[in-house]
């Protein structure tokens, strides 16, 4: 499932009682604008009593990253239910792209927690600098000078050598 982030703004029906009703907004991750609406709903019946009936969307758009060329370290911090209760959890992932962990968290909750989508409430998403991990294995990527050995290297030999059978076999091993 690919997910996108959405604002999706909305308020009460205005009536005469109340002409100018305040204005919610909300950042959402869905994979249309059709669950992000549906989602906007699901959260507003929660926190003020009003529901799809009593209010109206005003908007709704998909924020897109400027910058999705560097790995960046997101925090997450989500509510979610399982079989014994709700607990609050902060998770942290490495990704190019704020989506990109947010569906991360998404497959890691499923598999450790066997948490559902509709279980989960995303309560702050966020980019932690390096100097404010928590995590051990976020903290040890952040390195500028991170090394990764090059295991395993085949020769690159040119056509005239290639032969399909040798006599011996290819060092892969280089100091």
């Amino acid at each position: 499932m690919t997910l996108k982030q959405f604002h999706v703004v909305g308020r009460r029906s205005p009536t005469e009682a109340d002409p100018q009703p305040t204005v919610f907004r909300m950042r959402l991750f869905a994979p249309n604008k059709v669950v992000a609406k549906s989602r906007f709903w699901y959260f507003m019946r929660q926190m003020s009593k009003m529901k799809k009936a009593t209010g109206e969307i005003l908007d709704v758009n998909e924020i897109v990253e400027k910058n999705s060329s560097i790995v960046k370290n997101y925090g997450i911090t989500i509510k979610y239910s399982s079989r014994s209760g709700t607990h609050n959890m902060y998770r942290e992932y490495r990704g190019l792209t704020l989506c990109g962990a947010v569906e991360q968290m998404y497959q890691d909750m499923a598999g450790r927690h066997r948490a559902r989508f509709s279980s989960i409430q995303i309560v702050d998403a966020r980019i932690v600098p390096s100097s404010a991990l928590k995590r051990a294995q976020n903290i040890q990527f952040a390195d500028s000078k991170i090394k990764f050995p090059l295991a395993r290297r085949i020769p690159v030999v040119e056509k005239r050598f290639k032969t399909t059978f040798k006599a011996n076999r290819p060092s892969t091993y280089r100091q």
